[in-house]
């Protein structure tokens, strides 16, 4: 081979190269469409038999367009299948409107997440009851009973003011080390996040999931508000940045936490005090864009008495907002919730109780949707 001929040479070993690893990357359609017999193709030498070719190969090599046709038609069918579940439970409930504006609001950027317990859940984190009992175990001079019958009644600020009555200290602790994620794995509904919201996220939880969640893409919050104290929150939240208001406070600093009804009430007033940064935060949200609850139980919630305070003062038309729930047992107990969140234009997307896995489905189906992925007409 001449000094001339080798870059050629090069060159087309690269290429080839480059396209082979572009054929490994769809494993999962070349051994689907390899599924039936292979290619055979005679030989000419007469102690040879057939030549035997992959399917999917062949295609790749000789038609690169019908290769392409046909991965994105099984990619379709795939996701269609995928998400068959969860569309067949939006039609039953008869949610297949606030679905769509739902979708219409994520595509114009309007959603902001508002994330509970239940989201960090997965990674390891309690539920905020949880926590309380196990705080209660690791205090044996506590009223065991009186604080029990709190937490068992969802009467979770009570429950935390008697633990920080009765141990400030070692309640303050608990906190900051229950709450902190070493290490987490991006992905769950949790790692879906980042596709759904380019504004503000909300959340009462204490540990940094979201942000490590949104770091682990590359993104970081231009602002923030932990707890009362905030950090060029405000003009960043009109302008539509990237936000993260953490209702409860960060775990790592506890001057930010609010965990007590003495705190909460200098957080928020009581009543609501509109004035006060917190109260203020929420109602500029809840007036101006759509809310997505998500891994929050929205019973016995002082967030939703916020907004009906908010609501009552009748100042502004207030949009659709969402939540993804699991269903009360019960027939009237679905309606009667149903009815308090619709007051508030909270529409909610059910899913059977117990079977927490649909919150991260809900959210895969509209990722799939906005990212064309998948079609849904409803």
């Amino acid at each position: 081979m001449s000094d001339a001929e080798k870059p050629h040479k090069d060159l087309l070993a690269e290429a080839l190269r480059i396209l082979g690893n572009q054929y490994d990357a769809n494993a999962d359609f070349n051994a689907y469409f390899d599924g039936d017999e292979p290619i055979s193709c005679p030989s000419a030498l007469p102690d040879v038999g057939a030549y035997q070719y992959e399917r999917s190969k062949a295609l790749f090599w000789l038609d690169r367009e019908a290769y392409d046709d046909e991965r994105t038609a099984w990619e379709n069918d795939t996701h269609q299948a995928r998400h068959k579940e969860v569309i067949e439970l939006i039609r039953a409930q008869a949610s297949e409107a606030p679905f769509q504006d739902l979708l219409a609001a994520v595509e114009r950027g309007r959603v902001v997440p508002f994330v509970g317990a239940g989201m960090s859940k997965p990674m390891g984190m309690p539920l905020w009851g949880e926590a309380l009992g196990e705080l209660l175990g690791r205090l044996p001079g506590a009223d065991a009973v009186g604080i029990s019958a709190l937490i068992g009644a969802g009467k979770y600020v009570a429950a935390a003011q008697a633990l920080v009555e009765h141990d400030a200290v070692q309640t303050s602790n608990f906190v900051r080390t229950k709450y902190r994620v070493q290490k987490i794995k991006l992905g769950g509904p949790m790692g879906l996040l980042p596709r759904i919201a380019k504004g503000c996220v909300i959340t009462t939880n204490f540990d940094d999931a979201i942000e490590q969640t949104y770091r682990g893409v590359g993104v970081e919050f231009h602002a923030y508000m932990h707890g009362t104290q905030e950090h060029n929150f405000f003009p960043r939240l009109v302008r539509g940045d990237r936000c993260l208001l953490k209702l409860h406070g960060d775990a790592d600093d506890p001057a930010t936490h609010i965990l007590t009804q003495a705190q909460y009430a200098a957080g928020y007033g009581n009543p609501y005090d509109f004035h006060k940064p917190l109260p203020k935060a929420l109602r500029q949200v809840f007036v101006s864009q759509s809310l997505l609850f998500l891994g929050c139980g929205l019973d016995q919630d002082w967030t939703l008495e916020l907004f009906e305070k908010a609501k009552q003062a009748d100042e502004y038309a207030i949009p659709n907002h969402y939540a993804i729930l699991p269903a009360p047992e019960g027939e009237q107990a679905k309606q009667k919730k149903a009815t308090r969140l619709l007051t508030l234009n909270i529409q909610p997307l059910w899913y059977p109780a117990g079977q927490h896995e649909f919150a991260a489905r809900y959210l895969q189906l509209m990722v799939d949707v906005t990212e064309r992925r998948v079609s849904y007409n409803g």
